[in-house]
């Protein structure tokens, strides 16, 4: 009788500490026994997720991860994120599955590579608690004129992630005051050039946004971390959820999953089959790829996602009143606040927000100044009826 394989041996070992299903247990109770019979089963069967990722152990139904592991990339990584996005060839092979690769920052390594500095120790992976690193990645091409609400959401990030590494990634820098501005408050903000996809999965000339989509997944699938849309906002800590394997949130079920903001480990299974769908990129379905999928697969398997639907898209675009016209939303609990910009009284520069009795007011008060609450007085409506008061 051969013996059993490593793989094999990790398998079984596996299923008894895990107790996977009854069916799984059969085939170890099987192995013991019928040791032959085992080893065709186990030949003739694609060896299970969890065997091929033996240090990931799901834990209820939140499909937690063990802390302080990720999963290791090699060189089938880089073909695989080549097959969508043939401009993926940009991160170079050597990065991806070269030495180094499993213990570094792959972001920050290409950042030192562009501007010419000696990295040293700098891109270590940091070795803390937690499954989800803490990089921040926005996404942004084209000649993008930076906002307002654009220096809040990264002002908001490095307060309340306190990320060792933030990144802008896109072909051109954003432009603007508020560039300039966000450059010298934010300490440690790293523009990661590169090229925007002139493709996706065969389909020539994809949506602009629908580039930023792909390219979010890939940063994520090789370094792993938090992606932001430089609309989202976030309002406190997320430790709570560094240590799921994938967090989203519904934007509602007929818009499908939200995609502006996105927190995963490194080379995520449920990121993996998401993006592998760009294969079959559908451009005259403008949600599909990007949110409808993502809510389908969590439909198929709900396990695989940890929800924060209300605590990140909520007030949702349809109550866009709540943040720009109301003043009672209670946002406290929320992790983040997508700023809904499209035809909203978006606030453009720091004296809008001085006075104004809004959420999104409140909001911005409390990311760049610790405090909610108006820094002067409201002026009141009418001074004659309101001057006894």
């Amino acid at each position: 009788m051969k013996p059993l394989t490593y793989l094999q041996r990790r398998c079984l070992v596996f299923k008894v500490l895990a107790v996977v299903c009854g069916g799984l247990m059969l085939v170890h109770v099987t192995s013991w026994f019928l040791p032959s019979i085992s080893r065709v089963f186990i030949q003739q069967v694609p060896v299970p997720a969890l065997c091929r990722h033996p240090s990931r152990l799901a834990v209820g139904a939140a499909n937690r991860v063990v802390r302080g592991q990720f999963r290791p990339l090699n060189c089938s990584d880089f073909d695989f994120l080549t097959g969508p996005d043939p401009s993926a060839e940009f991160y170079n092979r050597s990065l991806v599955c070269g030495p180094g690769a499993q213990t570094k920052d792959i972001f920050c390594r290409i950042f030192f590579l562009q501007t010419g500095l000696q990295e040293g120790d700098a891109c270590d992976r940091q070795t803390d608690d937690t499954t989800v690193p803490l990089y921040v990645y926005y996404v942004i091409f084209g000649n993008y004129d930076f906002h307002f609400w654009n220096y809040v959401s990264v002002v908001a990030a490095k307060r309340f992630v306190a990320p060792t590494a933030l990144y802008v990634i896109g072909n051109a820098h954003p432009r603007g005051y508020w560039w300039q501005r966000v450059l010298q408050d934010v300490r440690g903000l790293r523009f990661v050039y590169r090229p925007q996809p002139t493709s996706i999965g065969g389909v020539q000339k994809p949506h602009v946004m629908h580039t930023s989509d792909v390219v979010r997944l890939q940063a994520l699938l090789l370094n792993g971390g938090i992606y932001l849309d430089a609309d989202m906002v976030v309002t406190r800590p997320l430790t709570p959820l560094l240590s799921y394997d994938v967090t989203l949130g519904l934007i509602e079920n007929g818009t499908g999953m939200g995609n502006a903001f996105v927190s995963t480990a490194r080379n995520s299974a449920f990121i993996r089959d998401w993006y592998q769908q760009y294969n079959m990129y559908n451009k005259s379905n403008f949600y599909w790829n990007s949110l409808q999928v993502p809510r389908d697969m969590w439909h198929r398997q709900p396990h695989r996602v940890h929800m924060e639907s209300s605590r990140l898209y909520r007030p949702n675009w349809f109550e866009s009143k709540l943040l720009f016209k109301g003043w009672d939303f209670n946002w406290t609990d929320n992790y983040a606040v997508h700023v809904w910009t499209n035809s909203n009284p978006v606030p453009q520069s720091e004296e809008d927000i001085q006075s104004a009795n809004t959420t999104i007011a409140q909001i911005f008060r409390h990311v760049l100044y610790g405090d909610p609450r108006p820094r002067v007085r409201p002026k009141l409506a009418n001074n004659s009826k309101n001057a006894n008061l």
